[in-house]
């Protein structure tokens, strides 16, 4: 799965949800121990080893095991071993479990089975962590044993971050995700008086992306923050201290420092860094494009004199992507990036494409994964998502049915949900522990890989999907929409939790929605519509905010998915422009690929990179050579197109002027013709006027003249 929208949950990139009204929330105790669906949700589809029993004898039984273990006085490799298979059972109940709540979501029992469990599951990670540091970290033979130190690693990992969103340190959370979760607004310029005038959050999503009126888009951006980021600002504070005395009691500096620990980087900070100012230079030439191609649909808010744009114009309610915006700033409008379909075109020709793609390198076929999708009218609050039954055997695919509006759009979606299932299949044979990626990136990546080969047009053109052309203008159309997509997403990333590792990291820092927008206006040229203040916590206004949900994910996968897809180029020995190879067919690379993903998680990220590609270090090499053809456009046609806009700013005083002479002039005539009578004058002598009053017509026509002019007679007239 991938989260917008799509890491939060491995396989989901976007999020829109909508649910109750946006009154003041009551807050005792038992509203805090509710839970709404889209926290249920993610969190299942966030967590592959979410544990939901099928009644609590197996809760009680998975818990004695545990206690027995922690009792025992077993040898590392025994309790290890142990715990794998406590695990396995653990993963194979909750994942039944998963699949049956996410086939029906409108089902209460099997929703609030998951809430009463959740809690349950995380302790048994957290005690997992607890047991081995407490009886067996001082085992010499872990010091010399690398095999020891990775799984000590990720027990840790997962053991100190359960910590956080679950018991005594999830009340913040909870109250964060409820108040998120239940938002609803106003319609704009009505009033709340009934229930055809409340917008629920999918509906103002849907809006950012269809309205063009800029005093709408601006009144629904700021009305969501009030109902959001403003009540949360002060659990939020709370939950900072929370967070970082968790990470404190577990030798860490901060919250901060405990999450970037999956990333295995001790410099994972300089790291992104120095890949967001590798990227910089190509999303500005962006953003200063989307920037004058809206300048004509919105003249009176984006000011040519700064470099940002409003963030309620571009397409999304975050600004994270801006796909939506796409027919308004495409390079040729006449080669519309849009293609007629296939007639009778289903769902499962998009997976049967996907699945063919995947064979021609060497995988084998997933089509049991998708066999029972089906066309239809999509859920209320679906999450397309992957599932790994943790078997070894059964996988399986939540497609919400949605109507194929744009085929590009559910192929990627499908390619990336059946990657999902293939990097599932290849490490299926390794200990529970390693099935996984070897950092949260890795599983994006390498499903989007595929995802992003089968929407390239010369590609999409061989598929019978579509009736697509191809040719440059078509190619910079497509490179543009495929940028609007990840590179804005890339730097909302960056922003985003370059913000949260500063608020974990400083105290004395206080200012914290300022420091938001200063991040925000300097790195990405983003502004927020109207004024804001330290009322406001706008970040809080995203969903993975008030979860504790990371999302630099987004930037490291997606430089990492441009690095593999040029590598494996280079071994099938293409020359030509990234955007054109095509990995069809190769099984060579294949090879490469299928020995990375089968080490799962049991080699660091480096080694599994090195893998594929040779190389140990992340490189922006790969992206910026896939988009290289569109950045040399960019720079020519934004000159351009700045030349119009400076043109029009110059021609616009004197436009004015002339309009302003004009009516000065038209208002001193028409007051002199009323002082003067100048009308009933002008009238009389052009003969349309006796005595000042209008008379019949043919009343002036002189009587010796009326039988030259034939067919007006007194009584017609």
């Amino acid at each position: 799965m991938s989260a917008d929208e799509t890491s939060t949950p491995k396989n989901n990139k976007t999020l829109d949800v909508s649910d109750e009204s946006g009154h003041e929330l009551e807050t005792d105790v038992d509203d805090i121990k509710e839970k709404k669906f889209l926290d249920e949700a993610m969190k299942a589809i966030l967590d592959p080893h979410a544990f939901i029993p099928k009644n609590q004898d197996e809760l009680e039984s998975y818990k004695l095991q545990l206690d027995e273990l922690n009792k025992s006085n077993i040898s590392l490799d025994s309790f290890l071993s142990e715990m794998d298979n406590l695990s396995l059972e653990v993963c194979k109940t909750s994942q039944k479990a998963l699949w049956s709540y996410v086939s029906d979501i409108n089902n209460e029992t099997k929703k609030n089975k998951m809430v009463r469990i959740t809690a349950e599951e995380d302790e048994i990670k957290k005690q997992y962590w607890n047991i081995l540091k407490t009886k067996y970290l001082s085992d010499d033979t872990i010091k010399y044993d690398r095999n020891y130190q990775r799984k000590i690693r990720i027990i840790k990992n997962r053991g100190t971050n359960v910590q956080m969103p679950q018991s005594k340190q999830r009340e913040e959370i909870d109250l964060m995700q409820r108040i998120w979760s239940r938002v609803s607004l106003c319609a704009y310029n009505t009033s709340c008086n009934n229930e055809d005038s409340i917008r629920s959050m999918s509906d103002v999503i849907t809006i950012f992306k269809t309205s063009n009126d800029s005093k709408e888009l601006a009144y629904y951006w700021k009305a969501f923050r009030d109902m959001t980021g403003r009540k949360i600002r002060p659990i939020f504070k709370d939950y900072v201290t929370r967070m970082n005395a968790v990470a404190k009691s577990e030798n860490f500096s901060d919250a901060g420092e405990m999450w970037r620990l999956s990333y295995d980087d001790d410099d994972f900070v300089e790291t992104v860094k120095r890949i967001w100012n590798e990227m910089k230079p190509l999303y500005n030439l962006i953003r200063d494009y989307v920037r004058l191609k809206l300048k004509s649909y919105y003249p009176e808010d984006i000011k040519i004199d700064t470099n940002c744009i409003p963030a309620h114009l571009l397409g999304n309610l975050w600004a994270q992507e801006w796909q939506a915006i796409y027919p308004k700033v495409i390079a040729y409008p006449k080669h519309y990036r849009h293609k007629t379909f296939t007639q009778g075109l289903k769902s499962k020709d998009l997976f049967d494409a996907v699945d063919l793609f995947h064979q021609s390198l060497g995988f084998d076929s997933a089509n049991d994964s998708y066999k029972d999708i089906s066309d239809g009218v999509p859920s209320a609050n679906c999450l397309p998502s992957s599932h790994d039954m943790c078997d070894g055997v059964n996988y399986k695919i939540k497609w919400c049915g949605d109507k194929i509006t744009d085929v590009e759009v559910a192929l990627s979606q499908a390619a990336r949900l059946l990657g999902h299932v293939q990097y599932f299949k290849h490490y299926k044979d390794l200990s529970p522990l390693y099935r996984d990626g070897p950092n949260p990136a890795f599983h994006d990546a390498i499903s989007d890989i595929v995802a992003v080969q089968l929407t390239v047009p010369d590609h999409l053109k061989t598929l019978n999907l579509v009736k697509a052309s191809t040719g440059r203008e078509v190619t910079i159309n497509h490179l543009l929409w495929l940028a609007l997509e990840k590179i804005p997403l890339m730097a909302y990333a960056y922003v985003l939790d370059t913000w949260r590792w500063d608020i974990f990291g400083n105290s004395s820092l206080e200012n914290w929605n300022a420091h938001w927008w200063d991040l925000r206006t300097k790195e990405t040229g983003v502004s927020p519509p109207v004024l804001r203040n330290e009322s406001d916590l706008d970040p809080a206004a995203k969903y993975h905010v008030v979860s504790h949900v990371q999302y630099i994910t987004y930037l490291i996968s997606h430089v990492l998915e441009f690095q593999i897809l040029f590598s494996l180029c280079k071994k099938v020995n293409h020359t030509g422009p990234l955007h054109e190879c095509s990995l069809y067919g190769h099984k060579e690379v294949g090879k490469l690929l299928s020995n990375g993903m089968a080490l799962g998680a049991s080699e660091d990220w480096k080694t599994v990179l090195e893998t594929m590609t040779g190389e140990r270090q992340l490189s922006t090499e790969g992206i910026l050579e896939y988009f290289s053809i569109l950045e040399d456009f960019l720079r020519k046609e934004n000159l351009r197109l700045a030349a119009v806009v400076e043109d029009m700013d110059k021609s616009a005083p004197i436009v004015v002027g002339a309009i302003v002479v004009f009516l000065t002039v038209l208002i001193i005539v028409l007051y002199c013709a009323k002082k003067h009578d100048l009308g009933r004058k002008m009238r009389s002598f052009c003969g349309l006027t006796k005595n000042g009053s209008l008379d019949i017509v043919t009343n002036e026509v002189p009587q010796s003249k009326t039988n030259d002019i034939e067919g007006i007679v007194e009584d017609k007239v």
